[in-house]
């Protein structure tokens, strides 16, 4: 049986009667990157649907900043309509509800950005230290959960005539670390749960493209959330990342992009967009060496 979704206390905006304002759905947006996404979003002409498991300040687990209270005012602010709704990835029978409670309050959804990841036990062992419980949580966290959403997105958008579908990928599922945990490194789970998920752009542009559907990877390289900031073993993302802030800007540009600018079902690395933009100086070195691969 569905678990209906909770929304957000700050979510009293009502739809708009007139659909002339693009949507986009960002989870994992009560802080950090999605956070900057959503903002970034709303600023740019969105009405901003977003999930994520802290509904209101001070309530984190891990005791970090930011909720889906705090992200929807934020939104609000820019004079853009926002919908927070409670989702956790781990909660399958929430996940579809969730996407149908944001298609009943909008109508449709122009832009999924899958953002959220699975965080909690066992995160930062070592590959033989961790319960294989865990690991198998943080795969369905971070791929099962997300194709369980994009399909029900997915099948909206086809119906309506297209839709773009932006993932946000990491390194850790592209190439491997130069130590273990700690040590410049991220662990295996991580590693598989992103490395899968990095697949699922390119299936999604070459069975869909032709009904009007875009799919794409966004890299966003080394990046400095509240979590990161509290998290030793990350440090080296700490010394060298940067603000959320780009990540949101450089989606922008990706969704706004006239058709063919970025080829489907590609990924897109945020450092180098960054640079190519003037979003970041143009004498900082580039933790990526390519704009699209």
């Amino acid at each position: 049986m569905s678990t209906p979704p909770s929304t957000a206390p700050s979510s009293t905006t009502p739809p708009s009667t007139t659909p002339t304002r693009p949507v986009a759905l960002v989870t994992g947006a009560s802080r950090g990157i999605g956070r900057a996404i959503a903002l970034a979003l709303a600023g740019a002409g969105y009405d901003v649907a977003i999930t994520g498991r802290t509904v209101t300040e001070g309530t984190s687990d891990e005791g970090l900043p930011g909720s889906l209270a705090s992200t929807t005012k934020e939104i609000e602010a820019l004079g853009a309509q926002a919908f927070g709704l409670q989702m956790d990835l781990l909660d399958r029978d929430n996940l579809v509800p969730t996407v149908e409670a944001v298609l009943d309050h909008f109508g449709y959804i122009d832009v999924l950005v899958n953002n959220a990841i699975s965080v909690g036990p066992g995160n930062d062992q070592l590959f033989l230290d961790v319960d294989m419980n865990d690991v198998e949580r943080r795969i369905t966290g971070n791929l099962t959960a997300q194709l369980v959403i994009t399909q029900r997105v997915l099948k909206a958008m086809v119906e309506r005539g297209g839709g773009t579908v932006v993932n946000i990928t990491s390194g850790a599922g592209m190439t491997s670390p130069t130590g273990p945990i700690g040590n410049g490194g991220w662990a295996l789970s991580y590693a598989v749960s992103k490395g899968g998920f990095h697949r699922a752009a390119g299936v999604i542009a070459a069975e869909l493209g032709d009904r009007g559907i875009r799919a794409y990877n966004l890299q966003p390289g080394y990046i400095v959330t509240e979590r990161v900031a509290m998290q030793p073993q990350l440090s080296f993302i700490a010394q060298r990342g940067n603000k959320p802030e780009l990540v949101g800007d450089v989606l922008v540009w990706m969704v706004q992009a006239p058709p063919g600018t970025i080829r489907n079902g590609k990924t897109v690395h945020a450092t180098k967009a960054g640079q190519d933009l003037g979003l970041l100086p143009p004498d900082e070195q580039a933790s990526d060496a390519v704009l699209y691969s």
